[in-house]
């Protein structure tokens, strides 16, 4: 296999901070899936961004060492060059949109290339088959779920045929079936070639696609050559088969108290009549497949949305953790954003250091990574006051320790409160679930407590999403 991708002694500091990649070296080949696993901050979105040349263009900072693409130095190449052959899909795909509507979107990178109108059209059409984008043409991107603008981000990277694809965080915003979709399409491309290098915390949808692991520890990388000498490593990682976890379900409460409740509501052709009560003393987890309407109705909870019929009793207005941070974060540091929720010092204090953030309190909220600012909500959830709390995809960008403080603080928030996570991460659930509530078709299609005798409606929920993509894509 020829060369794709080379790292000589890269390094990389940011402006005015010891954060970065230090002395790295790699030589990675055509058709390779390359896995970068990494703690949150550890630096594997740092090198991305040396991979698909935003550092140094778009990023101020000190960057020494070498990198080459196809034996070509990246200093050689224009931009547009480089982007011509690699293609991103960022951890929040929002940041990477440049139109409003889905279509354009796919067809954008195509036009700034001076592709021919059938050229375009034969290649849009491939496009929507291979990634089943059928419901989501002709759409306003920001009025379809996280996931499904993850798709269309995914599908916007490979417009050009690009010979290698970075991934950062594919796998945060979608459910099972999705996930494991991308990861036949994973396996598509190595077979055609193209080389893939994934920053993920979750692995199971490239089980048995990875060649080598790059592990990332403190801006630098230890290098694996397979999957199986990486499963045998001392890093804590995130299982490779979610369903042979054996993991102790959460105690449930004997302090049951009903805080909210739905009644009938319908919203749109979204949900269609949906009926539910949710207690103190329980977490409640709200699964289903992208775009079924999980988000939509915690906002219905929330009072941002209004029903079109139905009733919703709410005791006071619930504490919502918004599925992307950047919605969400108004403080001059982080310190001061969970101050603006609860101003005691002692406690924002001690909710710092349990999350791993101390270091880090007098940094401005956007400059965290995407697994910070993730933990830095769940401290302003711990330090609320609220008798309903929701939590929007609480572990997108964890890693399994911060995953693993988080279930375990979420667990701890339902003495005091009725607790909701909206949620496509299985480990995560079976962590902090006492309730399973599955949207399908726009209404409570399952409602059910979690127990020993009901894992394996779960299991069957999740490996049913995968049954169904498949449907729909054939």
């Amino acid at each position: 296999m020829e060369n794709m991708i080379k790292a000589d002694k890269l390094t990389f500091y940011y402006e005015q901070s010891k954060d970065g990649i230090k002395d790295i070296n790699f030589n990675i080949k055509a058709g390779e899936v390359i896995l970068l696993a990494g703690d949150s901050g550890s630096g594997k979105s740092t090198l991305l961004k040396c991979l698909n040349g935003l550092i140094p263009e778009t990023v101020e900072g000190s960057l020494e060492g070498s990198l080459f693409f196809e034996d070509k130095k990246y200093t050689e190449l224009k931009m547009f060059e480089l982007n011509k052959h690699i293609g991103s899909v960022f951890q929040n795909p929002r940041s990477q949109f440049f139109t409003t509507n889905s279509t354009a979107e796919l067809v954008f990178p195509m036009e700034n290339y001076g592709y021919a109108k059938e050229e375009m059209d034969e290649r849009l059409t491939a496009l929507t088959e291979k990634f089943s984008l059928h419901p989501l043409l002709n759409r306003n991107i920001f009025e379809i779920s996280s996931g499904e603008r993850q798709l269309l981000a995914l599908a916007s990277a490979l417009a050009l045929n690009q010979k290698a694809v970075i991934f950062d965080e594919p796998s945060a915003n979608l459910d099972y079936g999705n996930a494991m979709r991308l990861g036949k399409i994973i396996a598509d491309m190595k077979n055609a070639g193209i080389t893939v290098i994934v920053a993920d915390h979750r692995f199971y949808y490239l089980s048995g696609l990875i060649d080598r692991v790059f592990l990332v520890e403190e801006g630098r990388i230890k290098q694996f050559d397979s999957e199986e000498e990486f499963k045998k490593s001392t890093y804590d990682t995130r299982s490779f088969d979610l369903f042979d976890l054996e993991l102790p379900l959460p105690y449930k409460s004997t302090n049951v108290e009903k805080i909210a409740s739905l009644k009938n509501v319908i919203y749109k052709d979204i949900l269609t009549g949906v009926s539910l009560e949710l207690n103190k003393g329980e977490v409640t987890v709200l699964v289903g497949n992208n775009g079924v309407g999980k988000t939509t109705l915690a906002k219905l909870l929330c009072r941002t949305l209004k029903p079109d019929n139905g009733e919703i009793n709410c005791k006071e207005l619930p504490f919502y953790i918004m599925q992307d941070p950047d919605f969400q974060l108004f403080g001059t540091s982080v310190y001061n954003e969970l101050a603006l929720v609860n101003n005691n010092k002692e406690k924002i204090e001690e909710t710092l250091s349990y999350l791993g953030l101390y270091s880090y309190k007098d940094k401005h909220p956007f400059d965290l990574s995407g697994g910070q600012k993730q933990r830095l909500q769940i401290g302003m959830a711990m330090l609320c006051d609220k008798p309903l709390i929701i939590f929007d995809e609480p572990t997108s960008g964890l890693d399994i320790v911060s995953m693993k403080k988080v279930a375990k603080e979420i667990v701890r928030l339902k003495k005091d409160a009725a607790v909701i996570v909206i949620s496509h991460d299985y480990e995560f659930i079976r962590n902090v679930a006492n309730r399973i509530i599955y949207l399908k078709s726009g209404n409570v299609y399952e409602d059910f407590e979690l127990t020993d005798n009901t894992l394996c409606k779960l299991n069957n929920i999740f490996t049913n999403m995968e049954v169904e993509k498949d449907e729909e894509q054939f």
